[in-house]
């Protein structure tokens, strides 16, 4: 328990009684004096002082929201209220929360706090000041377990990552997290494994389950490509571990502890161990297994067609019979291939694309909106019947919506499909290996929420005063998938009913309910089952890869990169040319946001190292995260080329967003132009625009898992080639 000196109990006091802004100031200010000459040890009133100052910026902040719309350029600066603090080291803004102190074993399980709560700013509608929950406490509660950490007091010399907190999106959007659902219901203490119980290991198969897969197989040879050989055990073995250790936990829709690999179709088994020969490096053998599973999918679809089978859809969860496991399995099946030929292949991509037409029928088949109920009575069994229907229905919806991220293809999956299905539950829960630890766990998360009512709460005009729910991790990242949806067709929309051929921003009524959204996402992401900003999360990579759709949401609501980077050809000299052709954002307030968040996801990589990530990022960073590094830089590449229009005339808060960069590229040993603020030259913009694609070419410059990778890697190399050739 932490003990505070008398000063500190004074100072307390005194915040609780002066709540006037003017009288807080006062406080604050002589709270500056006497930390002068406090003890040094005395971290309690330190921390205290600094809260206080985080809550005078909110109240002036206060003061300077406007009713009417946000304006489209850039106000004034005002003196006495910067943007960002002076104070403020460049890179501890980005890097301010990080601890030194960290076991390398669970090296991103920490939870201290980022402290991003930047001085509120000039430009209206935006407030950079506004802290979460957490950060206005005088402790931290971390996202793995819930236990409370105290504070430390950092330095610009800490040497961690920080396992949760985004950038902020402040605004005022009415939303409380003091609403949220008692932090005692989140699980705090690990639930210790019952006596006896082992943990499964699918890949650990024995010669009798072996030989009982060959038979099956045996069984569909002839349906099977010409010259088709089935793996030996033990490289059977190889590829079944590759796809679980490599694949699975982003899509995390089979069971782990009470899988069977012997107990799944055939056109499943063959699908797993494409993935898992892709993630063991071994190429062609993958194109082998992806075309041999996908004849027994298409041989499935044809016999259902042609000879009328007697599944019948939507029929419910309880009476689950061996017909619905066959067909969810098939779209599982669907799912992994897909996944595999949009990223892996160049020449299978065709049949991915197709193939998720396939998986939108199998799921209106099967009745994909389950009207199910949440019983606490359900066994076990039950429950994970249930839950990896769902589970396997929102990996379908997120893989279109990736198809619609990466090709710029309409999405097949629409949101309002969804509404009735309950959001997945934490990834612990599903990770529980027997019944008494699983319903130890559940009974600390009670409550689960539907697709529906989850979503359309990120978007009310006045958020309810009713308590929310703890969403898993798994649950924001389904509807973080949903507010990208929307943007896109947003813009869809915008561009139909535009007179111009070319929009360059969506209307400001748009704009503002999409920040409230995100804003209001990014709330619940922070108090959520695992909000990790950081790869190799202890709980699996859902919460680190919702940063990444987070942000390219972020970008795409000032710059609509989608149509203009030819990703679909593979090709990437014709993908450098389209970046090259690409439009630039228009200069808003709000477009502080985007340009933050996109700083800070290129210098995750450059604080833990640039040689390091590229290095060692084939087996812990998703392929969603390479794509998102690719829009942020682009975007920011974009936005430093609108400013080189007009370098003499920017605003105190971009200097401060351009210093924030050269610091970035300075820490990756990358060459930077010197830049005096007072007199920025446009081609020294371009310069650093072209510093920031190079830079992102050698993070993706490694070795990788999924060939799209090399081509984004060359497509920005070629990029900045031709960005320093134009300079």
């Amino acid at each position: 328990m932490e003990v505070k000196t008398p000063g500190a109990q004074q100072l307390e006091t005194e915040v609780e009684t002066n709540v006037d802004a003017g009288m807080l100031e006062l406080a604050i200010h002589t709270s500056a004096v006497a930390a002068q000459h406090m003890d040094p040890h005395d971290q309690s009133l330190s921390r205290l002082i600094n809260l206080q100052t985080d809550q005078v910026s909110e109240v002036h902040n206060i003061h300077q929201v406007q009713v009417e719309a946000p304006s489209r350029d850039l106000v004034s600066s005002d003196a006495t209220q910067p943007f960002f603090e002076d104070s403020i080291h460049d890179l501890n803004i980005l890097w301010g929360g990080m601890d030194g102190s960290f076991a390398l074993e669970d090296s991103f399980s920490l939870g201290f706090t980022f402290p991003f709560g930047l001085p509120s700013g000039t430009a209206p509608g935006l407030d950079f000041s506004e802290q979460t929950y957490l950060s206005f406490s005088g402790a931290s509660t971390s996202g793995a377990s819930g236990e409370t950490i105290a504070d430390n007091h950092h330095s610009d010399d800490d040497a961690s990552l920080c396992n949760y907190q985004l950038p902020p999106l402040n605004q005022n959007d009415g939303y409380n997290s003091q609403d949220m659902e008692n932090t005692s219901e989140r699980p705090n203490t690990p639930v210790e494994r019952p006596e006896g119980s082992e943990i499964n290991y699918p890949w650990r198969i024995g010669k009798d389950d072996y030989n009982a897969i060959i038979s099956e197989i045996e069984q569909v040879r002839h349906i099977l490509p010409d010259g088709f050989i089935f793996p030996s055990k033990y490289v059977f073995c190889r590829y079944i571990e590759g796809f679980f250790t490599g694949s699975h936990g982003h899509l995390p829709f089979l069971h782990l502890p009470t899988v069977s690999i012997s107990n799944l179709t055939p056109s499943l088994i063959l699908a797993i161990i494409a993935m898992g020969a892709q993630y063991r490096f071994e190429i062609d053998r993958a194109a082998c297994y992806f075309k041999a599973s996908k004849s027994l999918i298409d041989n499935h679809s044809f016999a259902l067609v042609s000879f009328n089978s007697d599944f019948h859809p939507g029929l419910d969860v309880e009476t689950f019979d061996s017909s619905q496991k066959v067909e969810f399995e098939v779209l599982q099946s669907q799912i992994i291939l897909s996944t595999l030929g949009i990223w892996g292949h160049h020449n299978l991509l065709r049949d991915s694309l197709s193939m998720t037409a396939n998986i939108v029928q199998s799921l209106r088949a099967i009745g994909n909106c389950l009207h199910e109920d949440n019983s606490d009575n359900e066994s076990w069994q039950t429950w994970i019947q249930k839950e990896g229907n769902r589970r396997t229905v929102f990996i379908a919806y997120m893989l279109s919506n990736n198809q619609t991220i990466l090709y710029n293809v309409p999405p097949k999956i629409l949101s309002s499909e969804l509404r009735s299905l309950y959001l997945p539950w934490p990834e612990e829960l599903w990770k529980a290996s027997s019944a008494t630890e699983w319903k130890a766990l559940r009974s600390k998360w009670p409550h689960s929420v539907s697709f529906g009512d989850a979503y359309t709460q990120l978007f009310r005009s006045k958020q309810s005063r009713r308590k929310r729910t703890r969403l898993s991790s798994f649950g924001n990242l389904v509807l973080v998938h949903a507010i990208f949806q929307q943007i896109f067709l947003a813009w869809e929309s915008e561009c139909c009913m535009s007179q111009s051929e070319h929009l360059v921003s969506l209307p400001d009524e748009s704009l503002t309910k999409f920040h409230t959204a995100l804003r209001r996402w990014q709330r619940s992401w922070e108090t959520s089952s695992d909000p990790s900003i950081t790869p190799s999360s202890p709980k699996g990579p859902l919460g680190f890869n919702a940063t990444a759709i987070f942000r390219m949401a972020c970008i795409r609501l000032h710059l609509n990169l989608g149509p203009h980077r030819c990703l679909s050809t593979w090709q990437p000299g014709i993908i450098a040319h389209a970046f090259l052709n690409a439009p630039v954002p228009t200069q808003s307030p709000q477009v502080y946001h985007a340009v933050l968040q996109s700083i800070h996801a290129l210098s995750i990589p450059v604080r833990l190292g640039v040689e390091y990530v590229a290095r060692t990022q084939t087996l812990t960073w998703s392929t969603i995260h390479s794509l998102c590094n690719l829009e942020c830089a682009i975007f920011l590449c974009k936005w430093l080329e609108t400013l080189a229009m007009n370098p003499t005339d920017l605003h105190d808060d971009t200097k401060k967003l351009l210093r924030i960069i050269t610091s970035v590229l300075r820490e990756a040993d990358l060459l930077v132009p010197n830049i005096n603020m007072e007199f920025i030259k446009s081609s020294d913009l371009r310069q650093i625009g072209a510093v920031l694609v190079r830079l992102l070419s050698r993070i993706l410059k490694g070795t990788h898992v999924f060939e799209m990778m090399h081509v984004f890697c060359e497509a920005l190399r070629i990029y900045a080639n031709l960005l320093e050739k134009n300079i």
